[in-house]
């Protein structure tokens, strides 16, 4: 829990210092798509709306513009199911620091990397680490909507060694 923490605080501390600097419209959203999970030859395929992002867990995100071309992006993920009298819950959290390739225009390529940690209950506890990059087009839509699609690969540690993270999404953010 103590690296979560520190992760969190870092990225908050950075994401603050990079909105006061942003000449950038701000973008909030999730994505849909395509996860696929895959640890020892084994693979687990999650199709979700919401649903590709952490895990293939429902996430949000904030895109914040430190400049014109590069974002820093918190992502929060919160899941719960309860079935039969059993219950899980997953929380994730990821930030992820990206550049735009032509952020004036109205589309651009960009590449991101990002780290990740979750935790994973069901009486007991199991945690990790991530880290990946992703590759994604993102379209600015008028003034106030941004449509992106990306894949993205993420690699699990701790608790959640050598499982593979793949996924591909399509992302819809509103802009202010």
């Amino acid at each position: 829990m103590r690296r979560f923490t520190v992760i969190a605080s870092t990225l908050s501390l950075v994401a603050t210092l990079a909105a006061a600097q942003s000449e950038s419209k701000n973008e909030v959203g999730t994505l849909v798509g395509v996860t696929i999970l895959s640890v020892s030859g084994t693979s687990v395929t999650h199709v979700g709306i919401p649903g590709d992002g952490i895990q293939a867990s429902p996430t949000l995100y904030i895109s914040i513009f430190a400049t014109p071309s590069l974002f820093i992006e918190p992502q929060l993920a919160l899941t719960s199911i309860s079935s039969s009298g059993s219950h899980i819950t997953s929380f994730a959290f990821a930030g992820q620091l990206g550049y735009l390739f032509t952020p004036k225009a109205s589309g651009s390529g960009y590449v991101a990397a990002n780290v990740a940690y979750q935790t994973l209950s069901d009486g007991t506890s199991i945690n990790g680490e991530g880290l990946g990059g992703a590759v994604g087009y993102r379209i600015k839509v008028k003034n106030s909507l941004a449509i992106r699609f990306d894949a993205r690969y993420r690699r699990w540690f701790s608790d959640f060694k050598d499982l593979n993270e793949f996924g591909i999404g399509l992302g819809l953010g509103a802009r202010f």
